[in-house]
């Protein structure tokens, strides 16, 4: 079943957390019911997620090579903290890299994580893990893996953007999801912006309910 690229964008901006809510961009709050101090927009945090299904011949709810997935952020990253092997000198970076669907333990939701691992990024790639909102995408005993996934990351002077194009699928069976809950971003706490500052607790919540 075909259709069209379905984005998933934090409702504006507004970025969410698991417990309480943290401010996006361009939000300030200083009223007397909260007190003396005002809540100030945080320094760093995941702006939005977002996934698009392949084009031609993809099918609603089921992860499969070619799909694709967006991560993004309202401000410049330090490079070097996502992969150790990247430089601030460089507006765009890409290199392959094995992600994977895991499957939920003990009916816990699936997650899309990277599985594998690079020359260029030493010490690992630090993206966070995203929760699938459901235990559907993986029902089988193995993860999907999708090998050689391009992961490519462009900088502007006010934001960031990492897409991920699944690769060739080499292990796991894809089941379809028709229902489920929102998708999940935490970032890793070793990604930083070039002020030295990591998302702390801030997530990133897609706005619609069935991935890919």
């Amino acid at each position: 079943m075909s259709r069209p690229a379905r984005a998933m964008v934090a409702t504006a901006g507004v970025v969410l957390l698991m417990t309480g809510v943290a401010w996006a961009s361009g939000i300030t709050l200083a009223s007397a019911h909260l007190g003396a101090g005002a809540v100030s927009t945080p320094a760093m945090f995941p702006a939005w997620l977002s996934f698009t299904n392949k084009s031609g011949n993809g099918t609603v709810g089921k992860v499969q090579a070619g799909d694709s997935v967006t991560f993004a952020w309202p401000q410049p990253i330090d490079e070097t903290t996502l992969c150790s092997g990247w430089s601030n000198s460089s507006s765009s970076q890409s290199l392959t890299l094995q992600w994977s669907v895991v499957n939920g333990a003990s009916g816990a939701d699936d997650t899309l994580q990277v599985t594998g691992s690079s020359l260029t990024c030493a010490t690992g790639f630090h993206i966070g893990v995203v929760d699938l909102g459901s235990a559907g995408y993986d029902t089988g005993s193995t993860s999907i893996a999708f090998a050689s996934s391009t992961t490519a990351l462009s900088v502007a002077a006010t934001s960031t953007t990492l897409t991920v194009t699944l690769g060739s699928q080499t292990t796991g069976t894809a089941s379809v999801v028709s229902s489920g809950n929102a998708a999940v971003w935490t970032p890793d706490a070793a990604l930083k912006d070039r002020s030295g500052r990591n998302c702390g607790s801030d997530l990133a919540q897609s706005s619609t309910t069935v991935q890919f």
